[in-house]
């Protein structure tokens, strides 16, 4: 880790690249020039602004383009203090977080391997905890290898799951860590954020594998799974007595809930769990041996799925989601609900969410998102009134520039299910009579997640260059409640496929889409499906480009389902055991001789969360059904884009991928026929 100095904010934007290439004609009479690429390829300017206990100073994750830098200063100041910086190349920083008014707790992590000997090498993301001081000064590494305990260590993959930061101490956190050698269930270890001193404070519990306190600083709940795959959860007396279960159940079960926390009452647990399907916060009385979920918050619409928001006395009132519905963060308390709407009336028609604050909740950081549109960071000053100072844009170079309008789509699809995603307009493009626009499908990876209003890189990116953009939440996404998500298990490469053509039909139906010219581009499951789409209905698209793509579903289901996610992964993909032909059937690289289109793909061989022998093997398969496609290897690239090089490389390969195949005449698309290719 590299120590800094300081800087000024606009001395964290690195000289722009400009873009060389034209935006496709979207007809004969109409064109811009496109915006410059990085101004998509970067990462926000600042990330994870974090306000200090005692209000006074403001820590984030500042983005210099190659670098991403833990920053500092003053909360009223302009001057950024710079600590500790990464090219996101050998290792990325996950997370900052105030342990005190001096003193920040950091997350990094790095790709590796580990060799147990008996079940072979695998595969690892490792994550380290480090403490440094708000001046650069005393950075230390939070666990320590040698001495006592260090033997303890070898199955400590993930070493920064810190399950409570104890604020009234200042000094010492309390996080997991496996027990010993032997056992990969973890203890709680109190740790000093001084020294790296630390002792056991709560003894390991075999199959349970995390762990978490109440307000009162207890071990309280344990989460754990039994052999067979089921979610067990673990809850003893306020004094750390009496253990018993509280709930066993497996995630396809109706009385499945996840425990999310405790307010200032010691026997009232906060649950997630469903209501009319829909996910929903619900109150447990720990005291009743055979207590029941009483329903705290639900909404109509929205599934309220996120972190419990407290106050500062520690009483639980809200919960921040993790998407955006009607808010980005629901309340029961009063106070919070008229703060709420006090900071929407100054910001209307937003997504706004308070989301750091002091001690005395007086300064706060506010992320304010309108829909389609870069992220604004301001800090709040609570008083007599509302005091709000603009912090930063997260996308500078794009404000004040015209970007593409994102609206609301529905589809129906061809079995009756209701679907809903985004359409993002080329700029100037919406309103216009001009219409047969070049469309690209962009399908979400997951796919247990979904695309919502807020700003994104890449569509907004494919706008400027003159596409139509679908984002189609389609069947197996979240947020739409527990029916749609289980309309998607085990339905990879068939029906969520035939949801995006059902889309497709749409636009072009509406006559908003040119049907001659339609793309798909995915990332992860949206790149298996943008291969799938090319094999399942390969006079549709016009060509397909896959980053990290999943493309053997046999060796996924394996992969993912050994020992307790064998199940899970049987119900939500398929079984590997019994079902070996009918997962080859939807596995792209077992297919590609179906494929007519020409295909791009892009892989790091640093992925951890997809691997890159997925594109690999891929590769080999287009080979050898002599099909046209070009391959780019990211070196130590990873699945997330982290490195700003690699951000930069995809957006230039996509952009010019699609004007050779979008804009060639109907019977001329194809591929260049080169080798693959290695970047560095």
């Amino acid at each position: 880790m590299r120590r800094r100095t300081c800087l000024q904010l606009g001395s964290v934007l690195a000289p722009m690249a400009l873009s060389t290439a034209r935006m496709v004609n979207a007809s004969n009479t109409y064109s811009r020039q496109p915006l410059p690429l990085d101004y998509f390829a970067r990462r926000p300017l600042l990330e994870q602004v974090m306000v200090s206990p005692d209000g006074k100073l403001i820590a984030a994750i500042a983005n210099n383009n190659n670098e991403s830098v833990i920053v500092t200063r003053p909360v009223g100041g302009d001057t950024f203090t710079e600590l500790v910086g990464s090219d996101n190349l050998e290792y990325s920083i996950n997370w900052i977080r105030w342990v005190n008014n001096e003193r920040l707790v950091f997350s990094a992590s790095y790709p590796s391997n580990r060799d147990p000997g008996l079940i072979g090498r695998f595969n690892t993301t490792e994550s380290r905890l480090h403490a440094i001081n708000a001046d650069g000064s005393g950075l230390l590494n939070l666990i320590k290898t040698r001495g006592a305990g260090a033997k303890d260590l070898y199955w400590a993959i993930k070493q920064d799951n810190v399950i409570d930061w104890l604020p009234e101490d200042g000094r010492h956190i309390l996080l997991t860590l496996p027990s010993s050698v032997r056992h990969i269930e973890p203890s709680v270890f109190k740790v000093n954020v001084y020294t790296a001193e630390r002792s056991t404070y709560s003894d390991a519990k075999e199959w349970v594998f995390d762990w978490m306190t109440d307000q009162a600083h207890k071990v309280r709940i344990g989460i754990g799974t039994t052999e067979s795959g089921e979610r067990t959860v673990w809850v003893c007396d306020p004094s750390g007595k009496n253990w018993r279960l509280l709930n066993k159940a497996s995630f396809f079960e109706t009385g499945y809930w996840h425990p999310m926390g405790f307010g200032l009452d010691p026997n009232v647990l906060y649950v997630s769990g469903l209501n009319d399907g829909l996910a929903s916060v619900f109150t447990l009385d720990l005291r009743q041996s055979e207590a029941e979920p009483t329903l705290k918050l639900g909404h109509p619409r929205y599934e309220l799925r996120g972190q419990l928001i407290h106050d500062q006395r520690g009483e639980a009132v809200g919960i921040r989601v993790s998407a955006h519905g009607d808010s980005s963060a629901f309340y029961w308390d009063d106070r919070y609900k008229q703060l709420q709407k006090s900071v929407d009336t100054l910001l209307p028609g937003r997504f706004n969410v308070l989301y750091s604050k002091s001690h005395d909740e007086r300064t706060h950081v506010l992320i304010s998102d309108e829909p389609g549109l870069p992220a604004q960071q301001y800090l709040v000053k609570l008083g007599d009134g509302i005091e709000m100072k603009l912090l930063a844009e997260s996308y500078p170079e794009l404000k004040g520039q015209t970007l593409g309008q994102r609206r609301g789509l529905q589809v129906k699809a061809r079995d009756g299910l209701e679907l809903k995603g985004y359409l993002t307009w080329p700029p100037g493009l919406e309103a216009s009579p001009i219409r047969r626009l070049p469309l690209v499908v962009l399908p979400h990876g997951g796919p247990q997640i979904a695309d919502g209003p807020e700003f994104d890189d890449w569509a907004a990116f494919l706008a400027d260059r003159g596409y139509l953009v679908m984002q189609l939440n389609f069947r197996g996404s979240s947020g739409y409640g527990r029916k749609h998500l289980e309309a998607g298990w085990r339905r990879w490469g068939q029906e969520m496929q035939e949801d995006l053509e059902d889309g497709v039909a749409d636009l072009v139906k509406r006559g908003w889409a040119d049907s001659r010219r339609v793309a798909i581009v995915g990332a992860s499951y949206g790149g298996y499906a943008a291969l799938m789409g090319l094999i399942k209905t390969p006079d549709l698209y016009r060509c397909g480009f896959a980053f990290a793509p999943i493309t053997d579903l046999y060796d996924w289901a394996e992969e993912h389902g050994r020992r307790t996610q064998r199940e899970t992964m049987a119900r939500l993909v398929g079984d590997y055991r019994t079902e070996k032909q009918r997962l080859h059937e939807v596995s792209p690289c077992m297919q590609a001789s179906k494929i007519k289109s020409p295909v791009m793909l892009i892989h790091g061989t640093h992925d951890r969360q997809v691997e890159y022998q997925h594109s690999k093997k891929m590769s080999d398969a287009l080979t050898s059904a002599k099909k046209k496609f070009e391959f780019i290897t990211q070196q130590r690239g990873d699945h997330h884009l982290s490195h700003f090089p690699y951000r930069q490389q995809l957006l230039m390969e996509l952009e010019g991928f699609l004007a050779r195949h979008m804009n060639a005449a109907e019977s001329g698309a194809e591929s260049r026929p080169g080798q693959p290719v290695t970047a560095s």
